[in-house]
Order: structure tokens, then C-alpha cells, then sequence
């Protein structure tokens, strides 16, 4: 049986009214803060956008990305987003924050469902958006660290 947050996350979009990004779409402007509280957008990224939305997918992105730093991954095009919306505040504060902090390459982060709201998911995997001329080429739900790092590119 599904939990409570793997229905909530799949009812959301339904639920606000947004639809979800679809290939051919605009790509998306996501103005967030990443783990250092610095406004970052997602319009500076030329290629993909790599997003985890729950715990697997989060510890899948960090896999993938062991290695990066922030300069590596802007001039590979990427920019990664992790929706930390249903984390309690506490555990944000005291756990995931100092550990993101140690991060060498931003993390953009979604605070509120609503951060986030439009961006495919699936449980456990992470979200590959490829973009192409400021509009979605493609979406891709992924659970392999070496398939997701082929497809961005970045050395096995």
C-alpha cells in the first residue's frame, strides 16, 4: 500500500490545479535557495535539470554527483533540485541541512510542496529533465547511478 506521501506527491498537481511539465513544454524557472540560503534559478541551466523528490531519489542524486562541484556542474549544464517539503523542520534543521552544507556543488531546494509542484516524480527514482532552446526535450525517471551519469555526461 502506497504511504500517505507517495498519494499526497501524486495528488498535489491535481490538487493545485498545476499541471505537470510534459516534453515540448517551456522549461522550467525555478527561483530557489539552495543549502547556503543563495537565490539561484533554473534558467541559468542549458541542459538538464536533475531532481529528487524523496529519500531514495536523494541518496541516488548524491551518487551521481559524488565527485561534482558547483563549477563542474554548470559547465556540464546541470542544476540539481531536491524537494525537502515533507521533511519535518527539525530534522531539516538539526540532520539534512549540515550535511547539505557540506555539499560542493549547489543544491536547490524545495521547501514548500508547492516549490516544487510541477516537476515529475516517481518514488525512489530521480527525475532527469533534458532541456533543449529553453523548452523540455525530454523526461526520464531513473534509479541507476552509472545510466544517470552516462546520460549527463559525467566521467563513471
Amino acid at each position: 500500500m502506497p504511504s500517505s506521501f507517495t498519494l499526497l506527491s501524486l495528488m498535489l498537481p491535481a490538487l493545485a490545479g498545476t499541471a505537470e511539465l510534459q516534453v515540448g513544454d517551456t522549461a522550467p524557472a525555478l527561483s530557489l535557495n539552495d543549502q547556503h540560503d543563495t537565490a539561484r534559478t533554473t534558467l541559468s541551466v542549458s541542459r538538464f535539470l536533475l531532481f529528487s523528490a524523496d529519500k531514495d531519489g536523494s541518496n541516488l542524486a548524491d551518487a551521481v554527483l559524488e565527485g561534482q562541484t558547483g563549477e563542474t556542474m554548470e559547465q556540464a549544464g546541470i542544476a540539481y533540485v531536491a524537494d525537502i517539503s515533507a521533511m519535518p523542520a527539525m530534522v531539516t534543521k538539526m540532520f539534512a541541512m549540515p550535511k547539505l552544507r557540506k555539499r560542493p556543488y549547489p543544491v536547490l531546494l524545495g521547501r514548500t510542496a508547492e516549490d516544487t509542484l510541477s516537476l515529475p516524480r516517481q518514488a525512489g527514482q530521480v527525475t532527469l529533465i533534458e532541456l533543449n532552446g529553453g523548452s523540455v526535450a525530454s523526461i526520464a525517471f531513473m534509479r541507476d547511478v552509472s545510466a544517470v551519469r552516462a546520460r549527463l555526461g559525467l566521467a563513471a
